[in-house]
């Protein structure tokens, strides 16, 4: 399994590690996970009645907090099916989810809001994705990126470590491409001891 895992490209390590793990991220990574998007969600604020798009919405625990704390058109998407299977039976068939590609992602100016909370370090082309979302958001729409940041060194061996790991960005790294795609009114936050939220607004 190990030489094969190592074979893969990033896309197929993504789908093999998340399907993996599936049945019991909600109860360890989502545990922890779970704290960062309240917060995320805290930060944003927005507002009722808004489109939500979740980019790598996993097994729905950002879209599962919205649902509880308003009414909104919430969206998600993933590569793996057996997240989404959890996902969807946690929402229901109000919340659309659909198995793509962030990179593959292809609304126009749909979204107020679109969120992607520890996932980005896990897209194959981040500057591809980026772009994307950013097509995707209404005028004055938000983006909202939260993601791992432990420092260089420690940065660096996570990535070698994590299946499908394609990127780590640093506070500065993910300022630049907000700001390389156009986003504009840029918030940058640190999220407890490793998680960096970062807002921009088309």
């Amino acid at each position: 399994y190990f030489f094969t895992l190592l074979c893969m490209d990033i896309l197929k390590k993504n789908e093999w590690f998340f399907n993996a793990i599936a049945n019991f991220y909600d109860a360890t990574i989502g545990i922890w996970l779970y704290k960062i998007q309240i917060k995320a969600i805290k930060f944003t604020n927005p507002k009722e009645n808004s489109k939500i798009l979740d980019v790598g919405c996993g097994t729905g625990g950002l879209l599962e907090i919205l649902n509880s704390k308003g009414k909104f058109e919430l969206y998600g998407i993933d590569i793996s099916e057996k997240m989404l299977n959890i996902a969807q039976k946690k929402l229901g068939k109000g919340t659309h989810l659909k198995i793509i590609q962030a990179e593959n992602l292809n609304y126009r100016r749909k979204f107020d809001y679109i969120f992607s909370t520890e996932s980005f370090h896990h897209f194959t082309n981040q500057e591809k994705a980026i772009q994307n979302m950013f097509n995707a958001l209404k005028k004055k729409g938000k983006l909202v990126i939260v993601d791992l940041d432990f420092g260089k060194i420690f940065n660096y061996v996570f990535h070698m470590i994590e299946p499908g790991n394609s990127k780590m960005n640093s506070k500065r790294d993910l300022e630049k491409l907000f700001k390389q795609h156009n986003l504009k009114n840029i918030t940058q936050k640190r999220i407890g001891s490793f998680a960096i939220f970062t807002r921009g607004e088309k």
